[in-house]
């Protein structure tokens, strides 16, 4: 098993040049020797956000934004050939309500999704991640601003023997075989796993992959199970954590699972692997 292929959303940077989303996509494809397509989006504003005074309002931001996805592609594509590694750079138009299905379109043809956030987490990133995790059926890979530098050497799993989990940890398999160190984690308050949910029988279970893994219990506490799982992937130093990601549907929409609500919701300081 093998990342042989993998779609990047790239945000536009004010600055130029690539956001913390694409260099990591690019560290990742160098070590993994795959293709990366990144996804520089031409996204249609709501026509209260075209600006009134300029001549063929319209056509005008159409062009700027044109403009801005092709200088994102542009960057991405320097660094990448820089980097010597394969590439594509893609562009898309859509509204900002579709931003998400396109997104997902791509993923659902590739390994996996990555994609840079930012603090505080914008609608439009949010929806992004949402939609690629629920609807694509492919791990994705949320980098903060603070790690912009893709690292495999120490990997915690959280284990709860969901099979958002279990899909997450398949999907992690790659990383989790190329890794010097793996723990897999249990966020616990004195429960009993069955043999068939045992943390310990997921180890066997890697190791039968090559991959040397140890188990641990970590208490909740008083502390929300987002942040346990956070608290220990930092005890280890690792590079990456990786948890299923939770949703159920009701009559008013998707309510996300606590952990993946603690996710998508507040910092994190480490680049985190989902799948649901």
């Amino acid at each position: 098993m093998q990342v042989q292929d993998f779609v990047v959303h790239l945000s536009p940077r004010p600055s130029g040049g690539v956001d913390h989303g694409g260099q990591y996509a690019i560290g990742l494809a160098h070590s993994h020797s795959s293709r990366v397509t990144a996804l520089a989006q031409e996204i249609i504003p709501r026509p209260s956000a075209i600006n009134l005074d300029v001549a063929d309002p319209a056509e005008a931001v159409l062009e700027e934004i044109r403009h801005e996805a092709n200088r994102t592609a542009e960057a991405f594509a320097a660094v990448a050939t820089e980097a010597s590694v394969a590439f594509e750079t893609v562009a898309e138009r859509s509204y900002a309500h579709g931003i998400g299905e396109v997104f997902a379109d791509y993923a659902r043809v590739r390994d996996l999704a990555v994609l840079g956030i930012s603090r505080p987490l914008p609608p439009e990133q949010r929806l992004l991640a949402e939609t690629a995790l629920l609807d694509s059926g492919r791990p994705l890979v949320l980098v903060p601003e603070q790690v912009p530098v893709f690292a495999q050497e120490r990997i915690v799993a959280a284990w709860d023997a969901t099979p958002a989990a279990v899909r997450a940890i398949a999907g992690a398999m790659p990383f989790l075989k190329a890794a010097r160190e793996v723990v897999v984690v249990s966020v616990l308050e004195d429960k009993a796993f069955r043999r068939g949910e045992s943390g310990v029988e997921m180890c066997r279970h890697l190791a039968r992959h090559g991959v040397a893994a140890t188990f641990e219990t970590v208490a909740r506490a008083e502390r929300e199970v987002p942040t346990a799982l956070l608290d220990a992937a930092q005890s280890h130093g690792a590079d990456l954590l990786v948890m299923g990601g939770y949703a159920h549907s009701t009559l008013r929409g998707l309510i996300f699972g606590s952990a993946t609500k603690g996710v998508l919701e507040n910092p994190f300081p480490l680049p985190i692997l989902m799948a649901h």
